[in-house]
């Protein structure tokens, strides 16, 4: 499994909830029809506006396949919250203990 990390910052925290709702409706049907495809979270530090968005996939040749399309929806998620981009990284994942299926969480952090 890959993944690619991405840091945002200066974004409005007060914003973070409707970008978020944004993000489930419009931007993720998308990211999720594409192969390889395997997960996503979202991480925000409330009080500065700093968040971390980690998206998962199959294996190398996936997360290579995806980096231009994936690029315009960075950008757009960026835009929706007045945040800027300030690092892509891409890792192999060494390790991970995630469950099998996605459990719903309640509230605005729950799964995409």
């Amino acid at each position: 499994m890959y993944a690619r990390i991405t840091t945002y910052e200066g974004g409005y925290p007060e914003d973070y909830d409707a970008g978020l709702s944004a993000l489930r409706e419009e931007v993720l049907p998308g990211i999720r029809g594409l192969p390889g495809y395997r997960g996503v979270m979202s991480l925000v530090e409330r009080t500065t506006g700093q968040s971390v968005s980690i998206v998962l996939w199959a294996d190398e040749s996936a997360l290579a396949a995806t980096r231009e399309s994936v690029e315009r929806v960075r950008e757009r998620a960026a835009a929706t919250s007045g945040a800027r981009i300030l690092q892509v990284a891409e890792y192999e994942v060494g390790y991970t203990d995630l469950p099998a299926s996605r459990a719903d969480t309640p509230g605005p952090a729950g799964p995409e």
